[in-house]
């Protein structure tokens, strides 16, 4: 059973629509993974997370800041570090 203490909240962009995620720790291992199931976006994520295709990247911005940070979302751990974050995907152009 989850607590309150174990939620994790942030949104995902992509192509302009939102979508407000709500996870627990340790139900993701990635970022990446998380989008997957989420969007299911095709060609997101073609090498499964070994970090040699580039095709996961997104963009992770604090929520009341401008700055964005560019990163493969499967370098990044779902934990308390992406609550209150908003992550752009990049659109996958094939």
């Amino acid at each position: 059973m989850n607590t309150e203490e174990d939620i994790i909240i942030f949104t995902l962009v992509y192509k302009n629509e939102a979508y407000q995620v709500q996870t627990s720790r340790n139900q993701y291992h990635t970022l990446m993974t998380l989008i997957s199931d989420y969007l299911a976006l095709p060609g997101f994520g073609l090498c499964c997370g070994m970090r040699s295709c580039g095709t996961c990247i997104v963009e992770i911005c604090k929520k009341r800041t401008a700055i964005k940070k560019s990163t493969l979302s499967c370098d990044v751990q779902v934990n308390d570090e992406l609550a209150n974050t908003i992550i752009f995907i990049a659109a996958v152009v094939y």
